[in-house]
Order: C-alpha cells, then structure tokens, then sequence
C-alpha cells in the first residue's frame, strides 16, 4: 500500500516556528507509491525524518568500495503525468534530478558515460501532482503589486523585481521518485523511494503546470546523491556551509566536477536565478541534457 503525507519537505533552515506555519499553510501531498521501477522493495525502510516522505536501503560495505557510476537517464513517462505535461517538460523534470544526482556523486566518485562501472543508476518518476498554474500566477501578480506600490511610496521600499510573499496555499505540486544503484550482477546496492511537496513558503511559484515538480526533482537529485556518496540517511546529515565548487557549479552554471556530468547539461546560472524570481516556466531558462544523451 502506498504512504501517503500531507507534511511539507522541511528545510533545515526553517525553524520550529516556522515549519509549524509550514504545515498550517499548505503543501503538496506526498504519496510513496511501489510501481514495480525497483528491482526489489523488501528492504528499503522508512526515514524517522517525518518532514520528508522517503524509505531508503544502503548496502554501506559496497558503497565505500565503489570507485565507478553511471547514470542512466531517468525515466518520466506520459502515462504518469498524462496531458498536463509536454514532452519538453517531462525531459527538463527528469534532467534536474539527473543533474543534481551526477554533481553529488562526483564529489566521491568516477562518473562514466560509455563504459562498464561499478555501480549504475537508474531513477523514474512514479507520480506527479501538477503546480496549480492559476493560483501560482495569482502569487506572482500578487508579490508584484506589493512591488509597485512600495515604488510608489506605499509600504516599504524594495530593489528592483517583486516582492517574495507566501503562495496561495492551492494546488501547491508534489513529486515521487524511485531510484536504485545496480551492481554489476544486477545486485541492488542501494535504493530510494522519495516523495517531495511543494510548500507555500520556500518553493517558488512558477507560470507552469510542471515548476514544483522540476524544482523538486532537483532536491531528490540531492538526497540520493548523498545516500549513495555516505551510505546515511541524508535527512539527518548536519546542515553545512555550501562550498564555492557547488556554488559555482549548481547556482551559477559552470562547468561541473566531473566532464561525464557535462551529458546532463548545466544549470541555468544567472538566467535562471532571473527567471525563478520573475516566476518563468522552467524551458525558459534550463537549455536540458545534451543531445548527445542516448
């Protein structure tokens, strides 16, 4: 039976206070669903984080052996977002997870594209709830009136753009994931199933249906890529200042870590820093994986 939360994913940043207005306001619902993508489920346990909907399994001996990976491309069909969701949108979706995933993974190991590696990996996306594009818009609109009335001399005075305010917590997305690290026996070493909602406070609203679930497949990308990298719990991992090789390299879009990493693409940088804060559908900004991706 799948588990369903209607917790928000918690931000370590976020403090009690806070993260109770979190739950009050509203988030995506997060639903762990077994569709069959893993290999096997019998011994993936839930995380005691309750903020976070995730049951996980590492084989940690193996792990700290690995010197090789590979990504497969993650798989979002159209059957699980139906219509809501073009082709372009589906392929930026999986990309961010992918991309997020490879940066991580390179921080210990060897990412290879075209040969045989220790450790393969494979993720799909199992369920989507879409982003309200109305209520979003209506956050937006919203954020930017407050923005020409402090330039007007009502209220406070902002910089250039709009200003952040909470969003209408309505059709708010949500995302879940299945992800597994193959041994070259076909041997599961690792797996994840990962669920992660959108909440009213430190998810941006977007123009677009798919902007909750791209920017959380980006999360996810993080959270497996650290379950595989330290073989823990990654929502229990302490809360550390981010080094200016994952500035660089997540935030600003330079060239990442590893040159296999290249395959996914990389981050929009400054275009996208733009377009999220102006509230810009995702394909706006995010060029996706290379072509050359097989």
């Amino acid at each position: 039976m799948p588990s369903r939360f209607e917790t928000c994913r918690r931000s370590p940043l976020i403090g009690g206070a806070l993260g109770l207005l979190l739950m009050v306001a509203g988030c995506g619902t997060v639903i762990l669903n077994e569709t069959g993508s893993l290999t096997r489920y019998d011994r993936l346990n839930g995380s005691t984080e309750v903020a976070t909907g995730a049951k996980l399994y590492a084989d940690q001996p193996t792990l700290a052996a690995t010197r090789t990976v590979r990504i497969i491309p993650a798989a979002f069909p159209e059957s699980i977002s139906g219509p809501g969701l073009n082709s372009v949108e589906r392929r930026l979706i999986a990309n961010a997870a992918d991309r997020a995933l490879c940066y991580e993974l390179s921080l210990r190991y060897d990412v290879v594209s075209t040969k045989k590696a220790d450790l393969t990996i494979r993720s799909a996306v199992t369920r989507v709830e879409l982003t309200n594009v109305p209520a979003a818009g209506a956050t937006i609109a919203t954020s930017a009136g407050i923005t020409i009335a402090s330039q007007l001399g009502v209220g406070f005075a902002t910089a250039v753009g709009r200003v952040p305010i909470p969003r209408i917590p309505i059709g708010l997305g949500s995302i879940t994931i299945e992800a597994e690290a193959l041994d070259s026996r076909h041997q599961q070493r690792a797996a994840m199933i990962w669920g992660g909602g959108a909440n009213a406070f430190t998810n941006q609203a977007r123009f677009s249906a798919a902007g909750d679930a791209y920017d959380l497949a980006g999360e996810f990308g993080q959270d497996f890529g650290t379950l595989l990298v330290t073989g823990r719990d990654p929502f229990k991992e302490p809360l550390a200042i981010p080094s200016w090789d994952r500035i660089r390299v997540t935030t600003l879009g330079e060239a990442p870590l590893d040159p296999d990493c290249e395959q996914f693409g990389r981050a929009p940088g400054i275009d996208g820093m733009v377009g999220d804060y102006l509230g810009l559908p995702p394909e706006w900004t995010d060029k996706g994986p290379r072509d050359t991706i097989k």
